[in-house]
């Protein structure tokens, strides 16, 4: 009787193993992300140096949503200027073919880009306006948040959104809209610089209801979040954090870093706290200055293998 027990006992142990280690909340976490920020059009981008300098993640910035929940990418035109191109309208996708094959195109081919996510900021109404529609329709598969973002994800074949949200800062339509994303099939980000009580209950209230639903955290140390401490982020969040830095740029070139000094930040952070990757702010700073995709990139694979 007693070897019975003890076996049955080593046989629901390795049962209860092989479930855990299926879990989303039991696996490792995201660690070597290598990652860009595309701002303004990724029309005008050099898409071939993107796939083939080490990167694998693309965020894309920016996406609004309007007070409808129609959904717009905030481009710029041939001359420089801003362009609000209509992208998803009640459900369907109007963005145009040209638009979507691009972003599809990052993961094709040769390539490093294994995940390409968009970026919503609170530097307009969108927000405001998601909280507006989730207190008033909530999230089901029938709402205009819903099926616009799900029209999105699948003519550009995304993996993940980021929020970048800066001044709203409301947990619960910020919790349910993530939770909504995750039904869609999304992972969910965050881009924080200040504020990581706020964060910090967001992620503890998606990861509870959705366990590794929010998998990545791209912490600002550039700008607003110069003096941030990735150390002292992952402390607050209770998981890794990925420093982004400012490449250099004629915007705030104070706040620039050149793929050596970035580099050499990188591998500090990694060092000290590690950190599970790191990135770049990029208002294609890159091409603008005459800087190299391949350097950045290298800062990046030289210390996340």
């Amino acid at each position: 009787m007693v070897k019975k027990t003890a076996f049955y006992a080593l046989a629901y142990a390795l049962l209860l193993g092989l479930f855990a280690s299926a879990s989303p909340s039991a696996k490792a976490a995201t660690t070597n992300v290598k990652s860009i920020f595309l701002f303004k059009d990724v029309m005008q981008s050099n898409t071939n140096a993107l796939k083939t300098s080490g990167f694998n993640t693309l965020l894309i910035f920016r996406i609004g949503v309007l007070a409808n929940g129609n959904l717009v990418y905030y481009s710029t035109g041939s001359a420089g200027e801003a362009v609000d191109v209509p992208v998803v309208t009640n459900g369907s996708y109007v963005g145009g073919t040209a638009l979507a094959n691009k972003i599809k195109s990052f993961k094709t081919g040769t390539t490093s880009i294994n995940r390409v996510e968009i970026s919503l900021v609170s530097h307009d109404t969108t927000f405001q306006n998601i909280r507006t529609l989730i207190n008033a329709n909530g999230t089901g598969s029938g709402t205009a948040l819903y099926k616009n973002f799900s029209a999105l994800k699948t003519a550009w074949n995304l993996d993940a959104l980021n929020n970048d949200d800066e001044s709203v800062y409301d947990v619960s339509s910020t919790v349910g809209f993530a939770k909504m994303l995750g039904t869609i099939g999304y992972k969910y980000s965050i881009a924080p610089y200040t504020n990581s009580s706020f964060w910090a209950n967001v992620k503890n209230q998606i990861n509870t209801a959705v366990p590794g639903l929010l998998d990545r955290v791209y912490l600002q140390v550039y700008d607003g979040g110069a003096s941030n401490n990735p150390g002292t982020w992952q402390t607050a969040l209770g998981m890794k954090v990925i420093p982004i830095v400012w490449v250099t740029n004629d915007a705030k070139p104070s706040q620039g870093n050149t793929a050596a000094q970035a580099q050499t930040k990188f591998a500090n952070w990694y060092s000290q706290y590690a950190v599970a990757g790191g990135g770049y702010w990029n208002d294609y700073d890159i091409e603008k200055m005459g800087s190299s995709y391949t350097s950045y990139g290298n800062a990046l694979t030289a210390v996340f293998q």
